[in-house]
């Protein structure tokens, strides 16, 4: 599907991966508001980005067909959904803030549907259950290390704070 959007895809680790120049990076203050719009834990949405670790303007492809977009990796089999709500996918991949948003849409759906962060953390990242579980326990991890050394442990773009 974004074959067509993306030129120049580059094979590795056995995903092709392409890359337009971002629109915007995700900041820090979008995650924020972004969690705090959807009434969600902010802790759950950085440690989904640092699980993640994506970046404005990447996609990755699945085995499935499917792309996963940007920093906090948007999985394309929800597009359809996005652009009804008026979200164009473009921006979904290329707009930082954007792509937290929709992040956070994704997250509190999956926490309506299951009546639990952690499950919805792992429904965030797939229906699979031992793929649900390893994802979970990533961003366990992640948030253990944002504990123990800091912010900057997670950030995907070196350390940098946008």
């Amino acid at each position: 599907m974004l074959m067509f959007l993306l030129p120049g895809t580059a094979l590795g680790a056995g995903r092709a991966k392409v890359a337009l120049s971002a629109a915007s990076p995700v900041l820090l203050e979008c995650v924020v508001d972004a969690a705090q719009k959807s009434d969600l834990p902010l802790a759950a949405l950085v440690g989904i980005l640092a699980a993640e670790r994506g970046e404005p303007g990447e996609a990755l492809s699945n085995s499935n067909g499917t792309w996963d977009m940007g920093p906090f990796q948007i999985n394309t089999c929800h597009v359809n959904e996005l652009v009804r709500m008026g979200i164009a996918p473009d921006l979904v991949l290329r707009d930082g803030c954007v792509n937290a948003y929709a992040a956070a849409w994704l997250l509190r759906k999956e926490y309506e549907r299951t009546g639990n962060i952690w499950a919805a953390i792992g429904a965030y990242h797939s229906r699979n259950p031992e793929r649900r579980a390893a994802y979970v326990a990533k961003v366990k991890d992640h948030l253990v290390r944002l504990r123990r050394v800091g912010l900057f442990s997670l950030l995907p773009y070196g350390g940098q704070v946008q």
